[in-house]
């Protein structure tokens, strides 16, 4: 009886902590990284005091800050089938603040801030319900579910 008794209580706490694993996954960082670039481009990683040089397929992070100088680009894939790219123009200062998908319901956020400068965006159509892309300026917000736009920030 006592041997009925642990396998039942091993077997039901699999299956919860199974479930339970399936629920914290369901959302995850997307796979961001810049895809190209040129010139001055600098990142500062989550968490770090300084910004480092830039290299192409570096990795990104949700809280990273990527800087472009003077006649630089930095190109940004947000998937890594390039099909949602944001392109950063010279003396640009971008905030990556979310950037989450749930591949169980294919829901998507995507939050920047854009401190200055100009970025060109190719966003793709987003199906999924509550999917979202923003980019946030000092005086708006622009929300996409699909589309190419350009947002700059004029001082």
């Amino acid at each position: 009886m006592n041997i009925k008794k642990v396998f039942l209580f091993s077997a039901l706490s699999l299956a919860i902590l199974f479930s339970l694993s399936s629920v914290f996954a369901a959302e995850m960082d997307k796979g961001m990284f810049i895809s190209d670039l040129y010139g001055s481009v600098m990142v500062k990683k989550s968490g770090a005091k300084d910004f480092v040089a830039a290299g192409k397929d570096m990795q990104l992070s949700v809280n990273d800050e990527i800087k472009t100088g003077k006649d630089s680009f930095c190109e940004i894939a947000f998937d890594k089938e390039m099909q949602t790219l944001v392109s950063m123009k010279e003396n640009s200062h971008l905030i990556i603040n979310k950037a989450v998908s749930d591949p169980l319901t294919n829901k998507e956020e995507t939050f920047l801030d854009l401190e200055s400068g100009s970025v060109m965006s190719k966003v793709k159509k987003l199906t999924a319900e509550g999917s979202q892309f923003k980019i946030k300026t000092p005086t708006s917000i622009v929300g996409v579910r699909g589309a190419s736009f350009e947002v700059k920030v004029v001082e």
